[in-house]
């Protein structure tokens, strides 16, 4: 649990001191469903922190880059370090420690650029728990 709160608490400071447009999301992964609050995406990096909701509470840091940027859409690639407390139900008192590789795409169909649809993927490899993989949608709003 203290690393869940010491991951909570550095989440809230990259969030305070990144001097960029904040930008806020619901992720609905197959694994779980993540809120998000991160930096401007539409920039060449950008970064993202994630609290994973539903039965148990995980926390992601993510940091990604925009290898292609267009005006209707963005593919990105990504490095993420997680903690995850007993993704499995195994009742253990241990958190589990993941790194994720997400890879995915920003698409802003819409007249307004602030509202996106996300899709993506990532490879997750945990410490305790086993590897696994998950995909899924989202939505993410900018604020400018």
């Amino acid at each position: 649990m203290k690393k869940l709160v010491l991951l909570s608490l550095t989440l809230f400071a990259f969030v305070s001191f990144a001097k960029a447009q904040i930008s806020a999301g619901v992720n609905l992964q197959s694994s779980e469903t993540f809120v998000t609050i991160g930096t401007d995406p539409y920039k060449q990096f950008f970064g993202e922190g994630r609290i994973g909701t539903g039965r148990n509470i995980g926390i992601e840091l993510m940091g990604a880059y925009n290898i292609v940027q267009k005006d209707d859409m963005n593919f990105y690639a990504g490095l993420g370090l997680g903690l995850d407390n007993d993704r499995h139900n195994n009742h253990r008192n241990d958190d589990d420690i993941y790194i994720a590789i997400p890879i995915g795409l920003l698409i802003t169909p819409f007249s307004s650029k602030n509202l996106g649809l996300v899709l993506e993927a990532a490879p997750v490899l945990a410490t305790d728990h086993g590897d696994y993989f998950r995909a899924g949608f989202g939505f993410k709003y900018t604020f400018r």
